[in-house]
């Protein structure tokens, strides 16, 4: 391997950073650079403040620690995504006991850090730039991961950040004295505040690193994909980006309000009272106590407690207005080109971590007896036919709840969002990712997340790639770079992906091999179309409850 060489010093707001040349010189590596001051003592539970200005030059040549992670469904996730290979039971061992012997990342409340790959370091550059949040159901997950570890987006001319931003309870819990506290009456949201304090960071700096901050793109999957919905119906990140890409944004926290109820979940505000009162055993000066308690030993009291474990995104008046489904129906996100689409069996590796097969059934301990009456409740008259559509539904089969929780919590979403945008006038392109582990004994299939490597042109030890793989990644990584580029995925040498059209039969582009590769209509648009009439009903039950 050749030796990697100092990059020259950058200038930044916050002071110089020098970071590492990769590949023979042709990418500079900046890992660790602060963009916002540290959120511990008293900016625990604040939205982000600036970085306090260093002398010298820092280093940026290491990832810096991550978030606090919650771990556990993550762990699930990835017992299910080794089982599901279909390797050899040798190897689905090995690889299992090796994910429980690595070592972890190192976890920290001072985690709000970026990362830079970049093929032009000249303050003069005008590099395409695409910004990267990652997923993990906002409890989990860092922009360091092994996932995008990758400088494949970066050779084809493009500047690529990734960041951390607080995830789950440091990143999301809200309480009444938090709301007092705030100028603007809210709490919660952190997380999302963190997000767009990287956008800001990318507009006043990353022209030192190549980039155009006239030219930024934000993608990201899972709660990665979720975020980029709510940069695009922020008011507070308007202007922060000129195109986005959601990859699979499911919905979790879509649906949960601030100071309201709604469905089954109470509001975000009481729910933390109620849990600062189970941390605490009093109810008086909450605030001040929780602040008190050092971030690992309060993480540690808060995965003891299950029951807690719902710090999401909050729809809070101010970060965000609307639910974002919501934001999209009425035509108040961010009209930016925009490409959105699901992978074809995204429940697969899900359905052992949540209870329902419909993200907004949200209730515990779901027997498979049971879910023929959920469905009764939830679908009324489009039920029958539902049943007939996911064959084994109805007696509460596995495979069956599989499919329905890939559709209803992304494959419907992602239609959703892909026909509010297009009857808006934004440009949109919809996807359909295919492809499966080229074991014949695969289970997982097109499983959540499996795009991922192939976006970012990541090589992921253990995991099998074949040469038509590798094919499907220069062609992915060339319809991300090229779309980022100008709005429009189209380049020669490439199938061609038309735009998602509302007014006539939409298309979407199918990403898989050999013939799997290609446009065609909306693979599932007959589930969709009942999935979205039960969506349209939540929303419509939603208006009274906007206003905080």
């Amino acid at each position: 391997m050749a030796k990697e060489t100092a990059t020259p010093a950058i200038q930044t707001t916050g002071g110089m950073v020098q970071g590492l040349f990769q590949d023979r010189g042709q990418i500079a590596v900046f890992k660790g650079i602060p963009y916002a001051a540290p959120p511990v003592g008293p900016l625990r539970w604040q939205p982000p403040q600036p970085v306090a200005p260093w002398e010298g030059v820092r280093p940026a040549t290491k990832y810096s620690p991550t978030a606090f992670q919650l771990a556990m469904g993550f762990e699930k996730f990835m017992d299910a995504l080794v089982v599901g290979q279909g390797w050899n039971g040798f190897k689905t061992g090995t690889v299992k006991l090796l994910f429980k012997v690595l070592p972890k990342p190192k976890e920290s409340e001072d985690c709000l850090y970026l990362n830079v790959r970049t093929p032009l370091l000249r303050s003069d550059g005008r590099l395409p730039v695409m910004v990267w949040i990652h997923g993990g159901d906002h409890q989990d997950g860092s922009g360091g991961e092994i996932f995008y570890d990758s400088n494949a987006l970066a050779y084809r001319g493009v500047v690529v950040v990734t960041f951390n931003y607080r995830l789950g309870l440091m990143g999301y819990f809200a309480h009444p004295e938090l709301s007092q506290e705030s100028p603007h009456g809210v709490s919660g949201n952190y997380g999302t505040l963190d997000q767009i304090a990287a956008l800001r960071w990318v507009q006043e700096n990353i022209r030192a690193f190549g980039g155009d901050p006239d030219n930024v793109t934000i993608f990201g999957e899972s709660a990665g994909g979720e975020s980029v919905a709510h940069m695009l119906t922020s008011p507070l990140a308007r202007g922060l980006f000129h195109k986005a890409i959601m990859e699979s944004p499911g919905n979790s926290g879509q649906m949960v309000f601030l100071k309201q109820p709604f469905l089954n979940r109470p509001a975000l505000e009481e729910f933390g009272r109620e849990f600062a009162t189970y941390i605490l055993g009093n109810d008086q000066d909450q605030l001040e106590q929780l602040r008190q308690i050092p971030g690992d030993v309060l993480y540690k009291r808060w995965r003891a407690a299950e029951e807690f474990h719902r710090f999401h995104p909050v729809i809070d008046g101010y970060v965000l207005p609307k639910s974002p489904p919501v934001a999209f129906r009425d035509g108040d996100q961010a009209r930016v080109p925009l490409i959105v689409g699901s992978n074809a069996d995204e429940g697969t590796l899900l359905y052992p971590i949540f209870p329902s097969p419909v993200a907004e059934f949200g209730r515990d301990n779901i027997q498979p007896s049971q879910i023929a009456g959920l469905i009764h409740q939830e679908f009324g008259a489009d039920s029958d036919v539902l049943f007939t559509l996911y064959p084994g539904l109805e007696q509460g089969e596995e495979r069956a709840g599989m499919a329905l929780m890939g559709d209803s919590f992304f494959g419907a979403v992602v239609d959703f969002y892909a026909a509010q945008a297009a009857g808006a006038g934004q440009p949109v392109y919809n996807y359909f990712f295919t492809r499966t582990p080229p074991s014949p004994k695969q289970m997982a299939g097109a499983y959540h997340a499996a795009e991922l490597s192939f976006v970012h042109g990541s090589k992921i030890p253990m995991f099998d790639h074949t040469p038509d793989d590798e094919a499907l990644s220069q062609v992915m990584g060339d319809y991300w770079t090229q779309f980022a580029s100008n709005g429009d995925p189209n380049m020669p040498g490439r199938p061609a992906w038309p735009r998602y059209d509302a007014t006539a039969v939409p298309q979407q582009m199918r990403l898989g091999i050999g013939n799997q590769l290609g446009a065609t209509d909306i693979t599932r648009a007959a589930q969709y179309e009942i999935i979205q009439r039960r969506l349209h009903r939540l929303l419509e039950a939603m208006p009274e409850l906007e206003a905080v």
